[in-house]
């Protein structure tokens, strides 16, 4: 009973804002329109005009929000349109090259920001009321979470809540950010982002690298690999651009000059090179299964070498009890990951 009251309070709180909202949206109407009052024009604008005019003043681009929001271009134009018509007013300059807002579209696009925020947060709460343990949720995560951290995360997370929806996304970590930027998925776990916005962090785990050799070749018999065992191999760096920026600059701050053989975007590709004969790689620990599976072989990185995984969430967004109870089960997920990978006496990580 009284986590019911609590949802209902926060329910009752969020709509508090958002009447506050409208308010202001009225009065903001009123003075832009007192003007065309005699014209006809018509205010009432639907929640779904609100969010399609705010992702089109975020993106500057009709294109770009277009595919955000998963509609057609023409579509988008048409609904911008149509708001213009009832505003009676011009929201987008479109003389120049760019799309640009008007003083008239900057006004609206900050209050068409604040109404569909609040919206959704008290949609959320009123499912959040109705019943905790039933609902949805999306998130982003980068592949190799998606093949191992999320999988524990989720074992732990439906021992609780067996009857809720998880839509999870495996994309890499700059779509991931931007996909949460956007609200289209909940939180994400990803690299921490370099233009970080409306986004707040949390680190969750430290991924060491490893080599990933074959088994019959010369290094897989040592119990480790530093730069000096790198320096007469055929070197494939793999992974998104950040990921091999960070290889290269460990690599400098070592005193080391890395002139890879091959330079590949997927993991899985750098791994079937390896597979293939021509080379050794480095990768996030949290690939190391993957490498196993191929049946090469992965050795700890005697380096100072690893990539740093956070929670990323937008700042202003209220998540459900079940969704923070889904962020603990990563927290959680993340600490036994970190307890695996630690050495043991005798030196080596545990499987």
């Amino acid at each position: 009973m009284p986590e019911t009251q609590a949802c209902f309070s926060r329910f009752l709180r969020r709509g508090l804002r958002c009447t506050l909202c409208l308010v202001y949206l009225s009065n903001l109407f009123i003075n832009m329109i007192d003007s065309k009052a005699e014209t006809g024009c018509s205010t009432n604008l639907t929640i779904r005009q609100l969010e399609v005019f705010a992702m089109a003043s975020r993106c500057a681009s009709f294109s770009a929000a277009a595919r955000r929001l998963g509609i057609s271009q023409p579509s988008l134009s048409a609904t911008v349109a149509k708001i213009e018509q009832q505003l009676g007013l011009s929201l987008f300059d479109r003389s120049s090259r760019s799309l640009r807002l008007t003083v008239q579209g900057e006004r609206l696009a900050v209050v068409a920001e604040d109404l569909v925020r609040n919206f959704e947060h008290a949609m959320r709460g009123i499912g959040d009321a109705a019943d905790t343990h039933r609902g949805s949720t999306s998130l982003a995560v980068v592949p190799s979470v998606a093949a191992g951290l999320a999988a524990q995360a989720l074992t732990l997370f439906y021992r609780d809540y067996p009857d809720f929806q998880v839509s999870l996304h495996d994309i890499p970590s700059a779509k991931a950010a931007a996909w949460v930027q956007d609200r289209v998925v909940d939180f994400g776990v990803a690299a921490r982002p370099t233009e970080p916005g409306d986004l707040v962090t949390e680190s969750l785990l430290h991924d060491p690298f490893v080599v990933v050799c074959r088994p019959d070749s010369a290094l897989a018999a040592r119990k480790s690999a530093g730069w000096g065992d790198l320096a007469d191999v055929p070197l494939i760096l793999g992974g998104t651009g950040r990921l091999q920026r960070d290889v290269e600059h460990a690599a400098l701050q070592a005193g080391v000059t890395l002139r890879p053989r091959f330079v590949v975007e997927q993991i899985r590709t750098a791994l079937a090179l390896v597979g293939a004969g021509l080379g050794v790689t480095l990768v996030p620990r949290l690939h190391r299964e993957e490498a196993l599976q191929a049946g090469l072989a992965a050795l700890p990185a005697r380096m100072p070498l690893a990539r740093e995984l956070v929670i990323v969430r937008r700042a202003d967004r209220v998540l459900s009890a079940p969704v923070e109870h889904l962020i603990e089960c990563f927290r959680r997920a993340a600490l036994s990951v970190a307890a695996d990978a630690a050495p043991r006496r005798g030196g080596s990580p545990r499987r």
